[in-house]
C-alpha cells in the first residue's frame, strides 16, 4: 500500500508541475489575447470557456494525475529508454497523445469550433506541460522507489 501511495504522490507532483506550467502560459496576456481575439476565435468558444470553473478543472487534473504515476510504474518495463529522463519524455508524450490531443480535437475543434491554428498553439503548450509532467513522474518514481 505504501508503494501505491508513493506512485500516486509521484503522479500528483507531475500533475502539479505540468498544470503550473499551463497556468503560467495560459494566463499570460500574450496567449489570452491570441485565444480570445474575436477576429480569430469562434464565438461559441468565447461564450462558453469563460464559464468553466478553472479551479475545479485544475484540481481534478492534478488528482487524476495520481493515476499517471501508477500507470507509469505498471508500464515502465515497456517504456522505451534506459534513463528516467528518456522514459519521462516518452511518458509525457503518452499523456499528451492519450488525453490532450483527443480533448483538443473533440471538445475545442469539433464542439466549440475553435480554428485549427489556435488549437495547434494550445496543443504545443499542452505538449510541453505533458512532457514536464512525464519527467517529474519518472524522476519521482525513480527516487521514491529506489531500494534502500
Amino acid at each position: 500500500m505504501k508503494r501505491v501511495m508513493l506512485l500516486i504522490l509521484a503522479g500528483w507532483l507531475g500533475g502539479f508541475a505540468g498544470n503550473a506550467f499551463f497556468g503560467v502560459l495560459f494566463s499570460s496576456q500574450w496567449i489570452k489575447n491570441m485565444l480570445y481575439d474575436p477576429a480569430w476565435q469562434s464565438q461559441l468558444y468565447l461564450d462558453i470557456t469563460p464559464q468553466r470553473n478553472l479551479a475545479v478543472s485544475i484540481v481534478g487534473l492534478i488528482v487524476l494525475s495520481g493515476l499517471h504515476g501508477i500507470f507509469f510504474q505498471l508500464f515502465k518495463p515497456a517504456i522505451p529508454g534506459r534513463s528516467w529522463f528518456q522514459q519521462g519524455l516518452f511518458w509525457g508524450l503518452t499523456i499528451w497523445t492519450t488525453y490532450y490531443l483527443f480533448q483538443e480535437w473533440f471538445i475545442y475543434v469539433t464542439l466549440l469550433n475553435e480554428p485549427i491554428t489556435l488549437a495547434l498553439i494550445e496543443l504545443a503548450i499542452l505538449l510541453i506541460g505533458s512532457l514536464i509532467e512525464g519527467l517529474v513522474i519518472a524522476l519521482a518514481v525513480e527516487k521514491m522507489t529506489e531500494p534502500t
